[in-house]
């Protein structure tokens, strides 16, 4: 019985640890050895490399412990215009685009109006390896479905 009271505490305290960037960077590094990334503090920019070895971002993620948050963007093709009925249209998509997707919304940069999509979660209660990486992959995966769509704003 102390045994198991004392597995019970030690899981707890494991669930209930605090989010940080040497979690999140844990995390990426058991994802596979073929991710790239760039640290800086709390921040992190996941890169793909082309044919010819240069890295092109793909991903952005922020862990916020004073927040207990972390902050999953995704960057897209797309990019609403700066007037006109083409801007129109795409805002018109986004829209939809939002109401079409309960967990990843889509989000418009004002100064350069790119698109990306993002996914903000609590991390009040800890943050599992598990959990981590359904949502990388529910974003990613909510983009590729809408690549696209996101391409043709």
């Amino acid at each position: 019985m102390k045994n198991v009271i004392l597995v019970l505490f030690v899981l707890t305290a494991v669930s209930f640890a605090d989010i940080s960037g040497d979690m999140i960077e844990g995390y990426l590094d058991q994802t596979g050895d073929d991710l790239v990334y760039e640290r800086v503090d709390n921040e992190f920019m996941l890169l793909a490399e082309t044919q010819d070895g240069s890295k092109i971002p793909y991903m952005y993620i922020l862990a916020d412990p004073e927040m207990e948050g972390c902050l999953l963007v995704a960057l897209t093709p797309g990019t609403v215009p700066e007037s006109g009925a083409e801007r129109t249209a795409a805002l018109e998509t986004i829209a939809q685009l939002n109401w079409s997707n309960t967990w990843v919304k889509f989000a418009i940069d004002p100064e350069t109006g790119d698109v990306s999509a993002m996914y903000t979660f609590s991390t009040e209660d800890g943050l599992g390896y598990e959990s981590f990486t359904v949502m990388l992959n529910l974003l990613l995966g909510t983009v590729d479905e809408n690549w696209d769509t996101l391409a043709a704003i």
